[in-house]
């Protein structure tokens, strides 16, 4: 591997635009898609999709694009594939027994009430309040469990307050700004069974980031909040899940969709600077603030 650039093309699998170079042609930042120089983007895509649908999940010998192992599990759910080895067969909805873990501010508690009330399907909904008693808004929850601590500047440790109260199985932690979208609803309990049947403790899922109402180019904005809930996640801000890689997965059937506006986008760079050194990140800001450009379809 060389440089990390930005391609002028998004990823054919994941709809990611950053490619590392490689000797002879370019590799997927998130899914890890190789492909050689001058390959059509959409050839690679009809052909992923027409091996999978032939049932398989192996490269043949005449490929100009490759896959690891892990690269054919992130195309194969990303289509609605799951895997036996080298086999592939359409995923079939199924029941699940995860908890739905939420973490939210005083005032965003309607949003996180709707967000509640939305998703009856969940084994176990947790709301966790920054806030130091949960009383005041007891009624907006019927049905959950409500619970209140400080967020004090820390995601990370208010993450793992929610892992705490899940007590096991899988759990998906969303903000009260977020929906999961059909497709992810629907693909969560084969994703999580699969997982199972991998030895997987994390997932990443992708975050649709719809600014002022309108797709913004940071897509995948990919987030590790299907996790299991032994699961601990570190960092203040930008808090990932401490797992090794080995045991992680992309899960890119559907989206978490993240509604905000230009205004909070702005503020959020400057909060995030004042909790970490490293968490302003305007690179993400640059990105939420400019458009989509689709090139691949979700």
């Amino acid at each position: 591997m060389t440089s990390r650039h930005v391609a002028r093309l998004r990823c054919p699998v994941c709809a990611n635009p950053d490619w590392h170079a490689r000797i002879g042609g370019e590799e997927c930042t998130h899914c890890g898609l190789q492909v050689d120089a001058g390959v059509p983007l959409d050839g690679v895509r009809a052909a992923l999709l027409h091996r999978l649908g032939e049932g398989l999940a192996c490269g043949a010998p005449n490929d100009r694009w490759a896959l690891t192992a892990e690269g054919w599990r992130n195309a194969a759910w990303r289509f609605g594939y799951v895997l036996d080895h080298d086999r592939a067969g359409p995923a079939v909805p199924r029941d699940h027994a995860i908890t739905l873990g939420i973490i939210t501010r005083p005032e965003e508690c309607a949003d996180a009430a709707a967000l509640v009330a939305a998703l009856p399907e969940f084994a176990r909904r947790i709301v966790l309040i920054d806030a130091p008693d949960a009383a005041p808004w007891a009624e907006a929850f019927p049905g959950t469990e409500l619970h209140a601590h400080p967020l004090a500047g820390d995601f990370a440790a208010q993450r793992n307050r929610v892992q705490a109260l899940a007590g096991e199985g899988w759990v998906l932690q969303l903000d009260s700004d977020e929906r999961p979208d059909a497709v992810l609803r629907d693909s969560l309990g084969w994703l999580v069974a699969a997982a199972d049947g991998d030895g997987l403790e994390s997932l990443g899922l992708a975050r649709c980031n719809l600014v002022d109402g309108a797709q913004s180019a940071l897509f995948p904005d990919i987030q590790y909040r299907l996790n299991r809930s032994a699961v601990r996640f570190a960092g203040r801000v930008h808090e990932r899940p401490v797992v090794p890689f080995a045991q992680t997965s992309l899960a890119l059937a559907g989206v978490i969709e993240h509604r905000l506006d230009a205004v909070r986008v702005r503020a959020r760079t400057k909060t995030y600077a004042a909790m970490s050194a490293d968490g302003a990140r305007p690179e993400d800001e640059a990105r939420l603030l400019r458009p989509f450009d689709a090139i691949a379809d979700r």
